[in-house]
């Protein structure tokens, strides 16, 4: 009995901290983890947390209420900083020094802590680790931001999106007419005639049972050779670098698709399906990571991808990437409270495309014409030629391969945001989005275009309708400041492009 009552207070803390947007990127195996490190503390108003001076090596994470942040002055007078409330952590500087307490902290209300020790954070998984350290750097970030403004008279300035619950969500910042931004010029996109092979001849409907099958087999799909040449040599040789290893193999779709086959296969018997590649890895462990990772290699290298055109190989995997991205920057501007890794959504999400270059090689190579205008209808002119979209292809090779639903749904859906349901709603309206703002960007397969403004998708509806403080921003505005963002940290978004 006692061991079944662990288990549903685990469970009951595991979703509250869900709830709460320190841990917006912690997965359910991550979260129990931090929980066996940490303490609970229900702490009354007016208890004073932090000591000015003191050296206690802790750090707090505020789960629910206020506490106000002082220092008390040469001349005895206390002056509150700031007031902290739900989600936000202090005392975080005893992960990274021991230098004494530079401030107090004070209950203004009954508060429900978490007091985690460094070192025991520290002896966790490394993946664990980099979750807390990014955090971290994000709300560092944040607050010497803010600092800086505040130095500058600015006073505080809302950021583009959503307030935060508990916040009134006030008017946009109007803002001075500005020049549109340069955007990053596109890959070259055309061939010369003589290079590609012929257009190939319509195909006459088959059924999607014959379909199915034909792309439901252990056919070798090709992986980014950039990111082959690095891994190559790890596997080669005997580093066990797991950070390393987890950056380049979230870096191409195919590599990423194994990991989650793998570590969602019957052999490791998950109670919830593995939706991360990092968490895939920690499940599987770093020898059957090399191991898998050699044997997709060498599979792959018999592997002819476009037509051996390596522009348009670039393309694909890049927008696959940046899509990723981009869809991750959008859910931590709107503060979506979502457990699905969005950034391998928007990395698998045209997946199916390699499968289909199977079937039809002489398809996309036909993008590289300077007068083709396949790319504008693509998954038409990939079902009028080839026999179906690259939305459905992705499901049925991600189904075959063991995916999670919500990754599939995606696959599927990215071009359809209107007929996602469940708990798909939001990854696929995410990763629509990401899809529209890297085309504008030239960031994608082809002479795409987008169809329509990003402002008249239908993923805006589906987003207000599951996050209801997005109701109350306006569009226009939002758009034009993400795409200034995306403006400012367009190098990081395309950083290791080139692996």
């Amino acid at each position: 009995m006692d061991t079944r009552k662990k288990e549903s207070d685990l469970a009951q803390q595991t979703r509250f901290l869900r709830k709460i947007q320190f841990f917006r990127d912690f997965d359910e195996h991550e979260l129990k983890q931090f929980l066996a490190v940490s303490k609970w503390l229900k702490v009354p108003p007016g208890t004073l947390v932090i000591k000015e001076g003191s050296t206690e090596m802790v750090f707090y994470i505020l789960v629910k209420g206020e506490v106000s942040i002082f220092k008390t002055l040469a001349d005895g007078k206390v002056l509150e900083l700031t007031t902290l409330r739900d989600g936000d952590c202090f005392g975080e500087m005893a992960l990274v020094t021991e230098c004494k307490r530079t401030a107090g902290v004070r209950t203004a209300t009954d508060a429900y802590l978490l007091m985690v020790d460094p070192q025991i954070v520290s002896t966790s998984s490394v993946f664990l680790q980099l979750k807390f350290y990014k955090r971290f750097c994000e709300i560092l970030v944040t607050r010497l931001d803010l600092a800086n403004k505040r130095m500058a008279g600015q006073g505080p300035v809302k950021q583009a999106g959503a307030a935060p619950e508990g916040e009134p969500v006030t008017e946009p910042i109007p803002m001075p007419p500005l020049k549109e931004p340069e955007r990053p010029e596109p890959l070259q996109t055309s061939a010369k005639p003589h290079d590609l092979p012929p257009m190939p001849e319509k195909k006459s409907r088959l059924s999607a049972a014959i379909l199915k099958r034909r792309l439901q087999t252990d056919k070798c799909l090709a992986v980014n050779p950039a990111v082959a040449a690095q891994l190559s040599s790890l596997v080669a040789g005997s580093c066990d670098n797991t950070r390393f290893f987890a950056e380049l193999i979230a870096l191409d779709p195919v590599l990423s698709a194994k990991m989650l086959q793998v570590a969602n296969s019957p052999f490791f018997r998950r109670s919830c399906p593995v939706i991360s590649v990092p968490h895939a890895m920690v499940i599987v462990g770093i020898q059957h990571v090399r191991k898998m990772v050699a044997e997709a290699l060498e599979a792959a290298q018999g592997a002819t991808v476009f037509g051996n055109h390596r522009s348009l190989g670039r393309q694909f995997w890049n927008h696959g990437v940046a899509v990723g991205r981009i869809a991750e920057l959008l859910k931590e501007i709107i503060r979506l409270d979502m457990a699905t890794d969005v950034y391998v959504a928007g990395l698998l999400h045209d997946m199916g495309i390699l499968a289909l270059d199977v079937l039809e090689p002489g398809f996309y190579p036909q993008l590289l014409r300077p007068e083709s205008e396949l790319a504008s209808r693509l998954e038409r002119n990939e079902t009028d030629y080839i026999g179906t979209g690259h939305g459905q292809a992705g499901k049925w090779l991600g189904e075959y391969l063991g995916l999670p639903p919500v990754y599939l749904e995606v696959m599927r859906l990215h071009h359809q945001p209107e007929d996602a349901s469940g708990e798909s709603v939001l990854p696929v309206a995410l990763v629509h989005l990401a899809d529209l703002f890297a085309t504008e960007r030239g960031c994608s397969l082809g002479r795409r275009k987008n169809n329509g403004s990003i402002l008249e998708s239908f993923a805006w509806v589906l987003i207000r309708e599951q996050h209801k403080p997005f109701l109350d921003v306006n569009l226009f505005d939002f758009v034009r400041a993400f795409n200034e963002e995306l403006d400012k940290c367009w190098q990081e978004i395309t950083a290791g492009f080139d692996a």
